[in-house]
């Protein structure tokens, strides 16, 4: 039978983390039962609020973590991943400061270490875990006050690679909780137990300081987002992807010619981002647009489409993927506001298109100096497309079937920012194995 077990943590009128020690000075100090080391009131001084934010400076969300030495924070990775810029504030306070990069990560243990300019000397030391201890401490400050609560601990458990304090109580991710001589505990994290529920569970100080110890030099968040030890399906095992809406089904299948898009659209699927997002954007007779990650919750008459998942891709125009009718192609901001031309990374649009004839192509030809095949004159002047568009935007795949479906979208009724007035939601998209 396991102990119950108490936890302290940390709140600033907003739920906050704790702090551990650098791994180049990492020292694990002898612990005493009868010494405190430090106190409650300097472990707030360790902690941080965590802002986070997209390539375009739109918020994201906001989160927690704590200094583990001067320079350095540790906080949950789940906040951070996708994110292409991240600040910190001191809890309490709207005074914001820059995150420079990462230096470590685990996912196994959703742990990552940030880089920050901000310099503070009240970070909270990782000492040797008490002995014989049944109770850990939560801190409370939600006016000016310091106050103390506890929560029960249900016992440990231990993963493959971690161990852990299970919870009786709910906490947010982010938290610290402490031992009862004020040295920090581990960090409050949320999982999913052996019946899919979420459980909330502390991740032992152990392992912050074992992630101390593999730092390299600090990298763009950015870059977290592509890394994982998730293992997604194989492109040559997908025959497509079936397209759940409100408004009926449609399949798409993607290109190899496009593989940075094609895995990126395979990711996406797979983690269900798409999942009960708006089709925020209607053209007649040209095109709808999904993918914001701004539609999941928004309210009627909101303007909506802003928001991607944090992170671009380079534009990649292909010879012979071209905009006819049915084309999935990527959307990107305009060019003041896209100074390196590059795709949103998860926004794409289907081209509904009308036909064109030889004299407008002419015209698209002379004006964006470009010139048709004549397959694409053929197919823009029978099928009908959106030839304008070509070699401004990233083809990467087509409906093969349902545009029956997309052409009842592109015919709904819509407000002056091109939403619909009646919402269009994408339920589902599944991956179609071969």
């Amino acid at each position: 039978m396991f102990k119950p077990v108490t936890f302290f943590l940390l709140t600033l009128g907003i739920v906050t983390a704790g702090c551990v020690q650098k791994s180049s000075q990492q020292k694990v100090a002898t612990q005493s039962k009868t010494v405190a080391k430090g106190s409650y009131k300097s472990n707030i001084l360790g902690m941080v609020e965590i802002h986070t934010s997209d390539q375009y400076t739109r918020p994201i969300t906001k989160g927690f973590g704590f200094y583990v030495d001067e320079e350095t924070i540790v906080a949950n990775l789940d906040l951070i991943q996708g994110a292409a810029r991240v600040k910190i504030a001191p809890p309490g306070t709207q005074q914001l400061y820059d995150v420079t990069g990462y230096t470590a990560c685990n996912f196994n243990h959703n742990l990552v270490l940030l880089k920050t300019v901000r310099r503070n000397k009240n970070y909270l030391k990782m000492y040797e875990p008490p002995t014989g201890v049944d109770t850990l401490y939560m801190l409370l400050r939600p006016h000016r006050d310091l106050f103390v609560s506890k929560c029960s601990m249900a016992g440990e458990f231990a993963t493959d690679s971690a161990t852990y304090f299970r919870l009786a109580c709910a906490l947010k991710a982010g938290n610290p909780v402490f031992y009862p001589d004020h040295s920090m505990a581990g960090i409050v994290q949320e999982q999913k137990n052996e019946h899919g529920k979420s459980q909330t569970v502390v991740l032992k100080a152990a392992h912050i300081i074992n992630l101390m110890k593999q730092q390299h030099a600090a990298k763009p968040v950015l870059d977290l987002k592509g890394r994982s030890n998730k293992k997604y399906i194989s492109y040559t095992k997908i025959e497509g992807f079936r397209v759940n809406t409100d408004a009926g089904t449609f399949v798409i299948r993607l290109y190899n010619q496009t593989p940075e898009y094609r895995d990126n659209f395979i990711q996406l699927v797979s983690d269900c981002y798409y999942d009960s997002l708006l089709i925020h954007r209607v053209l007649k007779n040209f095109l709808v647009q999904t993918g914001a990650a701004d539609t999941k919750h928004a309210l009627a008459g909101e303007t909506v489409g802003w928001q991607g998942p944090g992170y671009t891709l380079p534009l990649k125009i292909v010879s012979g993927l071209y905009h006819k009718r049915g084309a999935v192609a990527a959307s990107k901001l305009p060019d003041e506001r896209n100074p390196h031309n590059r795709s949103d990374g998860a926004q794409f649009y289907v081209v509904s298109g009308r036909r064109f004839g030889a004299a407008e192509l002419d015209e698209i030809e002379k004006t964006k100096n470009i010139r048709f095949t004549d397959e694409q004159r053929q197919v823009y002047a029978t099928t009908g497309g959106a030839p304008h568009l070509d070699s401004d935007y990233t083809v990467f795949g087509e409906v093969v079937s349902g545009m029956d479906v997309i052409d009842r979208i592109a015919a709904v009724e819509t407000d002056n920012s091109d939403r619909p007035v009646k919402d269009v939601r994408i339920k589902s998209i599944v991956i179609m194995e071969k």
